[in-house]
């Protein structure tokens, strides 16, 4: 049996809740005849990674979803290309700052999403899914998991797809928070199924019914 191994992150930055623990928490155990595995990571630059990359040698994916919030961003966007360097003022949970910092100084510049991203967009457009590709994961956490994760997969000469997924607040998360955009989490569940489904069935893809109802 296939496995996948999808991952959310903490609440972080005074927030009560981070919509992505909320999605990973509706997600079915099974999923497309494969294997749902859940990890919620930490919002800290160097124990998230030390928390996915067991998880990853443990269960051998064959395809890694990992989502973030995006606070202020109105669609759901996938990530293209993950950047080497940590650089925000946002605190991280343990309080680090980041400027100006490699996360692998013998790494390459930046390194690019396996996901079939036009296969993706082609199948979320006809769900009528508020997707679209996004060229920034920023500098924060979200992408330095992005790029930790990718870069173990390429230098471990690994078979697994992986990207990342940046969300809105849910509009509980705005109710304080005037023009600030949110979305519904039905939205950001039918995403996630929609790529598992791209991925592992692509020849299916067109047959298949609508993983959420209204």
């Amino acid at each position: 049996m296939k496995k996948v191994l999808i991952t959310a992150f903490e609440a972080f930055n005074n927030e009560p809740t981070n919509p992505t623990e909320l999605v990973l928490a509706e997600l079915p155990e099974f999923l497309f005849d494969a294997r749902i595995i859940k990890v919620t990571l930490p919002v800290v630059y160097d124990k998230a990674f030390e928390v996915l990359k067991p998880m990853i040698e443990k269960h051998q994916p064959s395809l890694i979803l990992m989502m973030g919030l995006a606070a202020g961003r109105s669609q759901i966007n996938i990530e293209r290309i993950a950047i080497n360097i940590n650089d925000s003022n946002t605190k991280d949970n343990l309080g680090n700052i980041k400027h100006f910092d490699p996360i692998d100084r013998s790494g390459p510049d930046g390194l690019f999403t396996t996901l079939p991203l036009e296969k993706i967009i082609t199948a979320t457009r006809k769900r009528k899914l508020p997707v679209t590709i996004s060229n920034t994961a920023g500098a924060y956490v979200c992408n330095h998991i992005m790029y930790k994760t990718l870069n173990h997969i390429q230098t471990n000469d690994l078979k697994t797809k992986a990207g990342f997924i940046h969300m809105p607040f849910l509009p509980e998360n705005v109710i304080d928070k005037p023009n600030m955009p949110s979305l519904d989490k039905r939205y950001m569940i039918e995403t996630i199924t929609t790529i598992i489904n791209v991925i592992l069935n692509p020849l299916a893809l067109e047959s298949t019914q609508r993983i959420m109802n209204g």
